[in-house]
C-alpha cells in the first residue's frame, strides 16, 4: 500500500476528504455524462430538422411546401411505390416518437394525500329523493327502511359580502337644552365614516402580497360578491391598512437591528416616474430620490429600476423587513443600518464594503458561501478536475453544517473549528498553489478563484462566530416574494406606493414564516392598532402564534419539516456509501 506521504500534493492526505473527491468526481462524472446524452438527442434532433430544411430548400419547387394550390407528383397506383412511402411515413414516426420519448423526462408523481374532509367543516344532511316505485314491491307491498349509505360532498360558496349598520343613540335633556345632543364616542376607522371594516382591508393586503392578484383582479374578486368597488376605492384602503401597520413595522424594524446577525438581500422593482418630482430635504434618502427621478426625467425615461431590500433576523423570533429605495445605492442599507452593530450577512455588493469601513469596526461583513461554490459548479464541465476538487471541500464544509443543525451557537463554533478551519486552510493552500496560478483570469474557473481571493476574509467570518449561518440561502428566497408579485402587479407607480408596498410585505412575510393564517392576522392587528394597542410586542408574529393556535397552517409545518428530514436523510445516506465503496477498495 502506497505510504500518505508519498502520494501527490493535490490529493487529500485525510479519509473524509478522500470520500469527498470521490463523490465530487463521481458527481462530475454523472453529470459529464448526462450531458453527453442530452447533447447527443439534440444532435439528432438538429440532424432531423436539418434534412427537412434542406428538403426543402433543395428540393423541386411542388415538394418544398405543402401547400395546397400547388401540384403535387402523381405516383399514379403503383404498390411498391405506395408501400414504400407508407414504410417510409412510418419510420420517420416512430425515430421522431422516439427522440421525443427520449428527450422528455417524467416528473416524479407526488404522493397522494388523504382524501377525508377535514372534521371541523361545517355539515348539514340531506336525505336523497326516492320514488314511489323504489319504496314499494309489486310483489311483496312497502319496503322497511334499514339504514342509510352515507357521501361526504365538498360545497364551495362565494364570499359573501355584509353591511354593518350600526346605530348612535342621541340623548338630550328635555328642560336643559343647554346640555345639548350626547352620543357614545365612536371608535377609530380605517376610512372616515367607518365606511369599510378592517376585514376589508385585510383581504386587499392578503389578497395582494399573499395571492399576488393585483388590485384589478381583485374587482373582478369582489364583484362575484355583489360589490363593484373603484380600483382607487381599494388602493385607498390599501393606503390607509399601511398607514396604521406602520407602527408595527418600525417595531420590526427595530428587533432586526438589535440582532446580533442581518442576513439581507435586494432585488429591482420597476417605478414608475411621476408627474412631478417631489423636492429634495435635508435628509439623504429624499435628496437621492430626486437625483435619481431627476436624472431619469432629462434622458425622457418614463421609469426607473429601483431596489426592495429585505432584512432578516435569525432564531424562532425573528421578523423579515422590507425596504424601499430608488436604487441600487449604499445610501439605502446604510440608513437602514445606521444603529445596527454586528455582522452583516450578503453578496459581494461593493457598498457593504463602504457601510462597514464608515462603521468604524461596528459592523462586519460576512459573505455567502453558496455564491462562491456556484461560481466553481459552473466551472465544472471547463475545468471537471480542479473544480471537483473545490467541490469537495464545499461538501465537507456542508457536511459540517449538517452536524451542526439545531446546536446552540457555542456547539456549532466548536464544531466549525474543529473540522471547518482544516478544510478552509486546505481550500486557501490550493489557492496559494501553483494550481490556481495556472488558471487562465477570464476562465470560468479563474472567475471562480478571484471570487474566492477577494472575498476571503468575509468567507471566513463563519469560522469565529457560530451565530453566522454559511451561507445567505434563506434570506435570497424571500425575494420570489417580490419577483412573483413582481410578475403580477408589475410595476410599483409612486415612491409612497415603494413605502407602502415595503411595510406590507413586511407584515405579510413575517406572518408567512411562522405559518399563520394570514387574512386572521392582518385583522386582528389592524383591529388592535386602531384601538390604541401600546404593547407592539404583543403583536408580533412569533408572539401572535402562540396566541392562536387556530391561525397556524399545520400542513406548512408538517412540510418544513419534511424537507429538512429528507435532506438530512439524503446526506447521511451519501454519507453511508462513500464509506461502504472506500472499504471495499
Amino acid at each position: 500500500m502506497q505510504d500518505a506521504s508519498s502520494l501527490p500534493p493535490s490529493l487529500p492526505q485525510d479519509l473524509a476528504a478522500c470520500h469527498a473527491l470521490i463523490a465530487e468526481q463521481t458527481a462530475a462524472l454523472v453529470d459529464l455524462q448526462a450531458l453527453r446524452e442530452t447533447l447527443s438527442q439534440e444532435n439528432v434532433e438538429l440532424n432531423l430538422t436539418i434534412q427537412k430544411l434542406l428538403a426543402r430548400l433543395r428540393g423541386h419547387r411542388s415538394e418544398r411546401h405543402a401547400d395546397p394550390a400547388q401540384q403535387e407528383f402523381d405516383f399514379g397506383q403503383d404498390a411498391g411505390v405506395q408501400d414504400g412511402l407508407a414504410d417510409a411515413a412510418a419510420e420517420h414516426e416512430a425515430e421522431t416518437e422516439m427522440v421525443e420519448t427520449t428527450v422528455r423526462r417524467k416528473p416524479k408523481q407526488p404522493k397522494r394525500r388523504s382524501e377525508e374532509l377535514p372534521a371541523h367543516l361545517e355539515r348539514y344532511e340531506v336525505i336523497a329523493e326516492v320514488s314511489p316505485a323504489e319504496q314499494q314491491c309489486a310483489e311483496h307491498g312497502p319496503r322497511q327502511l334499514i339504514g342509510y349509505d352515507v357521501t361526504e360532498t365538498l360545497e364551495f360558496e362565494r364570499p359573501k359580502l355584509r353591511v354593518r349598520v350600526t346605530k348612535y343613540p342621541k340623548f338630550v335633556c328635555p328642560a336643559h337644552s343647554e346640555c345639548g345632543v350626547q352620543q357614545p364616542p365612536r371608535p377609530a376607522s380605517l376610512v372616515e365614516g367607518n365606511r369599510y371594516d378592517t376585514s376589508i382591508a385585510a383581504e386587499i393586503v392578503a389578497a395582494k402580497y399573499a395571492y399576488h392578484l393585483p388590485i384589478y383582479r381583485q374587482q373582478d374578486w369582489f364583484a362575484g360578491s355583489g360589490w363593484m368597488p373603484d380600483r382607487s376605492t381599494l388602493l385607498n384602503i390599501l393606503s390607509s391598512a399601511a398607514y396604521v401597520l406602520e407602527p408595527l413595522y418600525q417595531h420590526y424594524a427595530d428587533q432586526v437591528r438589535a440582532a446580533p446577525v442581518i442576513p439581507t438581500d435586494e432585488t429591482n422593482v420597476m417605478l414608475l416616474l411621476p408627474p412631478e418630482i417631489p423636492a429634495a430635504g435635508d435628509d439623504p434618502r429624499s435628496q437621492r430620490i430626486y437625483e435619481v427621478l431627476s436624472a431619469a426625467r432629462a434622458m425622457n425615461k418614463s421609469h426607473v429600476s429601483a431596489r426592495m431590500w429585505v432584512y432578516r433576523s435569525l432564531g424562532l423570533a425573528g421578523a423579515n423587513v422590507f425596504d424601499f429605495t430608488v436604487s441600487r445605492h449604499r445610501d439605502g442599507p446604510a440608513d437602514f443600518l445606521k444603529n445596527f452593530t454586528g455582522t452583516l450577512l450578503g453578496d459581494c455588493y461593493t457598498g457593504f464594503e463602504s457601510i462597514v469601513l464608515a462603521s468604524e469596526s461596528r459592523i462586519v461583513r460576512a459573505a455567502c458561501h453558496a455564491h462562491a461554490r456556484r461560481y466553481v459548479y459552473e466551472a465544472r464541465d471547463y475545468h471537471p478536475r480542479d473544480a471537483t476538487q473545490l467541490l469537495a471541500w464545499y461538501r465537507q464544509l456542508y457536511d459540517v453544517e449538517d452536524q451542526a443543525r439545531g446546536k446552540s451557537p457555542d456547539e456549532v463554533l466548536a464544531l466549525r473549528q474543529e473540522h471547518s478551519v482544516p478544510i478552509m486552510d486546505q481550500l486557501r493552500q490550493w489557492l496559494d498553489g501553483e494550481a490556481a496560478r495556472s488558471v487562465l483570469p477570464k476562465s470560468r474557473l479563474g472567475e471562480a478563484v478571484r471570487y474566492l481571493k477577494n472575498q476571503w476574509e468575509p468567507l471566513n467570518v463563519f469560522l469565529r462566530d457560530g451565530r453566522v449561518p454559511i451561507d445567505n440561502n434563506e434570506t435570497e428566497q424571500l425575494m420570489k416574494q417580490v419577483a412573483t408579485g413582481r410578475k403580477n402587479w408589475l410595476f410599483i407607480g409612486s415612491v409612497e406606493a415603494g413605502y407602502r408596498a415595503a411595510i406590507l410585505l413586511t407584515i405579510v412575510s413575517t406572518a408567512h414564516r411562522y405559518h399563520l393564517d394570514l387574512w386572521l392576522y392582518v385583522k386582528d392587528v389592524l383591529d388592535r392598532l386602531l384601538r390604541g394597542e401600546p404593547d407592539l410586542a404583543s403583536l408580533r408574529a412569533d408572539r401572535w402564534a402562540q396566541s392562536h393556535p387556530e391561525a397556524l397552517r399545520p400542513y406548512r409545518t408538517e412540510e418544513a419539516r419534511y424537507r429538512a428530514d429528507a435532506k438530512a436523510t439524503r446526506r447521511a445516506r451519501r454519507r453511508l456509501l462513500e464509506r461502504q465503496r472506500s472499504s471495499q477498495k
